[in-house]
Parts: structure tokens; C-alpha cells; sequence
């Protein structure tokens, strides 16, 4: 039997709230080193997933405009240069991780053989898989996840036959 999911997802999730402001949400992702986590409500069921992926998308739809320029812009540097005329820093706190998290998960069990994984992760174009079990997410699997699998030496766990 080769490798199943539970032998290398991440375990000890970090997963959001849908109630969660996009501030804390890239202060999140930024401060753990990750680009996406899980959506649940507070009792653990799983919502949906916010990667970063989601938040460029959400800052690119917006339409807001900058009605006056403050005198700010005009003397603030970035990386030693000016800003250029018209940029302008929004406040991502005016919404919230269910107004931009993809409701739709791609989720699997702890038993699943990680080339089934691969194989979802290719066909439906995604980073990321939850992996749930009784309702409750226990783990994730990322793509790197999976190249770290490919490219191993060491051969997956032994296992019993036995049924469980």
C-alpha cells in the first residue's frame, strides 16, 4: 500500500472564521508563512476555504475611487521612491473573510492514497486540500505537500491488514 493522506497532510490547522476581518486575516497568513486556511464556524464545521489567491481577486474587482487626494501621498516613500500620482492604501477592514472565501472545498479522508490527491488537486486546478474526518477538518494538504512526496526516498508507513 502506498501513501495515504494522513501520512502527510499538516496536522493542527489553522482555519479562520468567516467573521474575520481581511486585516487580520493577511496579518494571519503573512505572520504563519501560509497562502490560504480552512473556513469554519466557531464549532469546527467547515465552511469554505480564503487563500491569497482570493484576496487579490476581491481587491481587483473593487471599483473605489479616491475622491481627494490627501497631503500624505505626496510626501510618502516606499523602498526610498515617491508613490506614484493616484495610489492610494485601503483599508482592507471594510469586509470579511465570508466575502471573499470560495464556498466550494476540495476535501478528502484520512485514508485517501495521496495519487487520488494529486489527481484532484490537477483536475480541479487547486493549491490546497482539506482533509476532513466525521465532519471536523484534521488536516491539510498542500501542493508542495505532494512534491515532497514525489521526490522522497523513504518509502511510505507500514501498515496492518487488519480491518479497523
Amino acid at each position: 500500500m502506498g501513501w495515504l493522506a494522513e501520512d502527510i497532510m499538516t496536522r493542527n490547522v489553522l482555519c479562520v472564521f468567516a467573521d474575520t476581518d481581511l486585516r487580520d486575516l493577511m496579518k494571519i497568513l503573512l505572520d504563519c508563512g501560509i497562502t490560504g486556511a480552512p473556513v469554519t464556524t466557531k464549532a469546527g464545521t467547515l465552511m469554505g476555504v480564503v487563500s491569497q489567491t482570493d484576496l487579490l481577486r476581491y481587491n481587483v474587482s473593487r471599483d473605489d475611487e479616491l475622491v481627494m487626494e490627501p497631503d500624505f501621498y505626496g510626501t510618502a516613500r516606499v523602498e526610498g521612491r515617491y508613490l506614484p500620482r493616484g495610489f492610494q492604501i485601503e483599508d482592507a477592514n471594510t469586509a470579511s473573510v465570508s466575502d471573499v472565501m470560495t464556498p466550494v472545498v476540495h476535501k478528502v479522508k484520512p485514508s485517501t492514497p495521496v495519487e487520488d490527491v494529486a489527481r484532484m488537486m490537477r483536475r480541479k486546478h487547486v493549491h490546497r486540500v482539506i482533509v476532513e474526518e466525521k465532519g471536523k477538518v484534521v488536516g491539510i494538504i498542500s501542493a508542495l505537500d505532494v512534491l515532497a512526496v514525489l521526490t522522497s526516498v523513504s518509502k511510505p508507513p507500514k501498515r496492518s491488514t487488519k480491518k479497523k
